[in-house]
């Protein structure tokens, strides 16, 4: 009597290796080839971990020179940015229990994977703001924050125009004020616009901001006077631009911060890089295979993804805290990355 050899399959009965191949490596592989966050696509440039190099010996000067005569030769000074990925991991259940129980139907199974994807995103979006709205305090890191490491060849920031900086200029500001008020949206574009980034500037907040953003817009019932600006909001509420920012809304960034980011500059491309492994095979959400059958890599299957950020245009982003207090970091991972791992 012939011995019945059957693989495992859904409670709709689809094979799981069908399940694997025909539909969840697809939806990984689409997601990584096609999709890139509009936060990652705003503040970064894609990069690996080896070093991105920049001159830090400040501006160079044209030498008033004689007939005939050569400009001498000047010592470059040159700096340079590293950072290694961290590797993060998810556990998304596709145990043997679970694939084996009432619950496993194929769309569940998929289901499943794009529940990755979608945490997939908030750690993306998670370590990037944590990169930019972090004061590493006493270390270099982030934007400006009055200090320098070793690797950057420099101690204060480089003049711009007819700016000059001291060594403990700093971007990460708290207001002095619980209340939002205009100058505090001005004094944050001049921050930026002394560094030379205005072509281009963005503001990230959240609603709670939005609804002061709003409130700014304040109406007197007594006048009869039109005011073009708070007859919009009245009406439409706020949304998009003011005072030359456009402004994007996400409930990523947290209540009480405002973060503004300029482009230009000496350096044009933008403020950060998203930093993943250098072997192609390595970036990107990976579904790496499970040991409990060799037949079907699915069973006890989790995900991987090496990444981080780092800002590289340290003058191009102003983070305010709306507080009477000193600014104090805020701690994006919380949601999305398990606090015992950390």
């Amino acid at each position: 009597m012939a011995v019945e050899t059957r693989g495992y399959t859904t409670t709709d009965g689809i094979d799981l290796n069908e399940i694997l191949y025909g539909t969840v490596l697809p939806v990984i592989d689409i997601y990584n080839a096609e999709e890139v966050l509009d936060i990652r696509a705003m503040l970064c440039s894609d990069h690996d971990e080896s070093y991105v190099k920049f001159d830090s010996s400040g501006h160079w000067k044209f030498q008033k020179l004689g007939e005939g005569e050569k400009p001498q030769s000047k010592k470059k000074v040159w700096g340079k940015f590293q950072k290694d990925t961290e590797k993060f991991g998810l556990d998304i259940g596709y145990t043997f229990d679970w694939l084996m129980s009432e619950m496993s139907s194929s769309e569940e199974v998929v289901r499943l994977a794009r529940k990755a994807v979608s945490r997939d995103r908030a750690l993306q979006t998670a370590v990037i703001l944590d990169e930019a709205l972090t004061d590493d305090g006493g270390s270099a890191g982030g934007f400006y924050n009055g200090n320098f490491s070793a690797n950057e060849n420099m101690q204060t920031p480089p003049t711009f125009g007819q700016n000059s900086f001291n060594a403990n200029h700093n971007h990460y500001v708290a207001s002095g004020s619980a209340s939002l008020t205009l100058a505090t949206i001005t004094s944050m574009k001049e921050h930026i616009k002394q560094h030379g980034y205005k072509q281009m500037v963005w503001g990230l907040c959240n609603a709670d901001m939005i609804k002061k953003i709003e409130d700014l817009a304040a109406w007197s019932t007594t006048s009869n006077v039109p005011n073009p600006i708070i007859d919009k909001v009245a009406v439409d509420g706020f949304a998009g631009r003011m005072l030359g920012i456009d402004w994007k809304e996400t409930e990523w960034m947290p209540d009480d911060y405002l973060f503004i980011i300029g482009t230009g500059g000496d350096d044009a491309g933008k403020p950060l890089r998203y930093i993943q492994k250098k072997n192609p095979s390595a970036k990107g959400l990976i579904l790496t295979p499970g040991s409990y059958d060799s037949r079907y890599p699915i069973i006890d299957a989790d995900y991987l993804h090496w990444l981080e950020a780092l800002v590289v245009a340290r003058g191009a982003g102003i983070i305010y805290q709306l507080t009477t207090g000193s600014y104090s970091s805020p701690d994006l991972l919380t949601n999305v990355v398990d606090a015992e791992t950390r």
